[in-house]
């Protein structure tokens, strides 16, 4: 499982390069609304708990989880991972389809970037780095807190930051035949679950499933590709509008 949150997050880190390309490229013009931050917050370290003789099998246990995180109609996720020696740090919310997404990366190649797609439309607030890496105009580059709307063009490129595109990324990464065949059991923020390791031991990563509702509670990296993804709010209503007009930078 040494690439579950790996591939996840190289996929949003190479997406917020394409987009921030795309929209620097053009833009469209603003549109009103109400701006929407992220909330989720790292989680604490699990505390083991007893084995529980009722446990299920691996592969049972990762087939529910898989079934359910794909079928869900949105959750949140925050964490970070190390690649190549770059940490790359996200906090994402949004629905299963990408229609809507509020998603902040963190990389030190490419620096901050926050994305608000809302149907139809797509924001992007970047630091300096991240506008000037992407060879934005002089007028964008100064934009500061400001966020800029994407052309149409990337808005649907967007789509591609899905929470279904993220799960099928990291679920991709893991096969029953890599797993442990002990079910091991920790608390992680107070939910009590079920732990998948990898048959080479834990260091190659975990993957922690809610005991009451076979939800995805936790994804662990590799000693080679270390990183944390702790995930909640499953199928809820996350809120997330587009920014206001007075928080949007006029592109002419």
């Amino acid at each position: 499982m040494k690439t579950l949150t790996t591939r996840a997050l190289a996929l949003a880190g190479a997406l917020a390069i394409s987009l921030g390309a795309t929209a620097c490229s053009k833009s469209d013009a603003p549109a009103t609304g109400s701006s929407s931050s992220t909330g989720a917050t790292p989680g604490t370290t699990p505390t083991a708990t007893s084995q529980d003789t009722r446990a299920p099998k691996p592969a049972d246990l990762l087939q529910d989880a898989k079934a359910n995180a794909l079928a869900a109609t949105s959750a949140a996720f925050v964490g970070e991972i190390t690649q190549n020696g770059e940490l790359m740090k996200i906090d994402f919310k949004g629905t299963s389809d990408g229609k809507t997404a509020d998603i902040s990366l963190q990389m030190s190649s490419i620096g901050k970037v926050h994305l608000i797609s809302v149907p139809g439309s797509l924001y992007m607030q970047g630091d300096a780095s991240f506008w000037k890496a992407q060879g934005a105009p002089a007028s964008v580059q100064k934009a500061g807190d400001k966020f800029v709307k994407a052309p149409a063009d990337a808005a649907a490129m967007a789509d591609s930051l899905s929470l279904r595109s993220f799960l099928k990324e990291a679920f991709g990464a893991i096969t029953p035949q890599q797993l442990s065949d002990t079910v091991g059991e920790e608390s992680v923020n107070g939910v009590p679950c079920w732990v998948l390791t990898d048959r080479k031991g834990k260091a190659e990563g975990m993957l922690y499933v809610s005991k009451d509702r076979s939800e995805v509670v936790r994804f662990t990296g590799s000693k080679d590709s270390p990183g944390q993804l702790d995930f909640s709010r499953w199928n809820e209503d996350l809120g997330i509008t587009a920014p206001s007009a007075s928080q949007i930078l006029p592109i002419n």
